[in-house]
C-alpha cells in the first residue's frame, strides 16, 4: 500500500515537473514571437531589447547545454540579425570571430548572418576598380570559408556565386557598382531607361498540366468569350 502510494506520488511530482517546463516553454515562444512581430514591422530596437531579454532568461539555464538548445540558437541568429540589419557589422564581426569568441560552428545559420555582416564590414562607398575587387575577393573567401563544411547552404551558395560573376564583370572592364546599405525591406530599385510600355512583356500564368500551344480551347491565354460547357 505504502508503495503504491509512493509510486503515485512520484508519478505526480514528473507529471507536475514536465507540465512546468512546457508552461515555461509556452511563454518562452511567445515572448520570442512578440520579438519577431517587432522585427517583422521593423522596430529594430524594441526587436533588439525583446531578444536581449529571451537570452537572459536563457542564460539561466546556460550550464546544461543540451536544454533548449535549438532556441538559444535561434535566438543567437535573430540578435545577430538585428544588428545586421541596424548596421552593426564591425562588431558583429569581432563578437563572434575573436579568440575568445564561442563556436558558432554548431549554428550555421549565424555563421551566414556574421558572414554577410563580414561582407558588408569590409565595402567602402564611391570604390575604385581596386578596392572594388578587394572587397569582393575578401567576401567570396568568407563564403568560400563557409561552404566548405556547408555544401548545401543555398544561400551562401547564391552569394557566393554572385560575387563570383559581379567580380569577374569589373575585371573585364565594366563599371564598379555603387554599394549600398542593404535594408529590411530591400533597396529602392531604378527605372528602366527609355522604356516604353509597348516594350514591357507581361506573362499570364496558365495552367501548368495544359500547355496552351498544344490545345484548340480558346478559354486558355486568350480574350475570347469563355464557352459554357455541359
Amino acid at each position: 500500500m505504502i508503495k503504491t502510494a509512493l509510486r503515485y506520488l512520484v508519478v505526480a511530482i514528473l507529471l507536475g515537473a514536465v507540465a512546468v517546463a512546457l508552461l515555461q516553454t509556452a511563454r518562452l515562444e511567445r515572448r520570442i514571437a512578440r520579438a519577431d512581430q517587432e522585427m517583422a514591422t521593423l522596430n529594430l530596437s524594441r526587436a533588439a531589447r525583446a531578444y536581449d531579454e529571451v537570452a537572459d532568461s536563457l542564460a539561466v539555464i546556460g550550464r546544461l547545454p543540451w536544454l533548449l538548445r535549438g532556441t538559444r540558437d535561434e535566438v543567437a541568429v535573430r540578435q545577430a540579425a538585428v544588428r545586421y540589419w541596424r548596421g552593426d557589422y564591425a562588431p558583429l564581426v569581432a563578437e563572434h570571430t575573436s579568440a575568445d569568441s564561442p563556436s558558432i560552428a554548431g549554428n550555421l545559420d549565424l555563421q551566414f548572418v556574421v558572414a554577410n555582416a563580414d561582407y558588408r564590414s569590409v565595402q567602402r562607398p564611391d570604390s575604385n576598380r581596386e578596392l572594388a575587387l578587394g572587397t569582393l575577393d575578401h567576401a567570396i573567401g568568407v563564403y568560400r570559408r563557409l561552404l566548405e563544411g556547408n555544401e548545401a547552404h543555398r544561400e551562401a551558395a547564391f552569394n557566393y556565386e554572385l560575387l563570383v560573376r559581379l567580380r569577374n564583370r569589373i575585371a573585364a572592364g565594366d563599371e564598379v557598382p555603387a554599394f549600398r546599405r542593404p535594408t529590411v525591406p530591400g533597396n529602392q530599385g531604378d527605372n528602366p531607361e527609355e522604356a516604353e510600355m509597348e516594350d514591357v512583356q507581361i506573362y499570364v500564368p496558365s495552367d501548368s498540366v495544359i500547355d496552351p500551344r498544344e490545345t484548340e480551347d480558346p478559354t486558355i491565354g486568350t480574350g475570347t468569350r469563355i464557352r459554357k460547357r455541359g
